[in-house]
């Protein structure tokens, strides 16, 4: 619970049966190597040869060489690839709030978790573009309402999901929790962020 794992490309992993955050690049390649998911639910073998040449169907030795062989079998994957949030802002900078790293050892995208507790008003700067995925609370977004819904009707707007110029973050945005008991927490995401220092990609 509460922690992620960078995953490279070639990489045999599957997800929890948690929600999860996995931001993902663009690929040309898809194979699904599992044939029952939790609760026993088969997976149709197409799926194992998805995106192959039609050259290579049924040709198992073509599935091994898609996968990055020497990273499955690395004995130092873990502390190479698993992500424990981390501290994205010293003690006491920002009362209110806590402002967490939560994806930071891929070298293009990165994610912070911001938690805004009851009653509190901070503002959020950070010096790059991002959007933003509201998991939890109610409130004020900058101007716009803030707000986590339970039942979301066909068509209907809701307040949960912003974009953030980078002019914007930069300037820094007022958020205000209007919960009296409960936290507001929200997931930034980024293409690039110079806040993110290169050091924490070795982390």
């Amino acid at each position: 619970m509460d922690t992620g794992w960078n995953i490279p490309p070639g990489v045999l992993h599957a997800p929890g049966s948690l929600c999860t955050y996995e931001p993902q690049a663009a690929s040309d390649v898809f194979a699904m190597y599992q044939s029952i998911l939790h609760g026993g639910h088969c997976v149709p073998e197409e799926l194992l040869w998805r995106d192959s040449p039609v050259e290579e169907l049924g040709n198992i030795d073509y599935l091994i060489e898609v996968l990055d062989w020497e990273l499955n079998v690395d004995p130092d994957f873990y502390s190479k690839s698993f992500m424990e949030p981390i501290s994205a802002k010293p003690a006491g900078e920002n009362e209110g709030c806590i402002e967490e790293w939560i994806c930071y050892k891929h070298p293009e995208v990165s994610a912070k978790r911001v938690t805004i507790f009851p009653e509190q008003t901070t503002v959020i700067r950070d010096n790059a573009a991002y959007g933003i995925i509201c998991l939890q609370g109610f409130g004020k977004f900058g101007v716009h309402n803030l707000e986590t819904p339970t039942l979301i009707k066909y068509g209907q707007i809701t307040y949960d999901e912003y974009f953030v110029t980078e002019q914007a973050a930069k300037e820094g945005i007022t958020v205000t929790n209007l919960s009296l008991h409960e936290n507001i927490v929200f997931l930034q995401h980024f293409a690039d962020n110079p806040d993110l220092k290169s050091g924490v990609h070795n982390a």
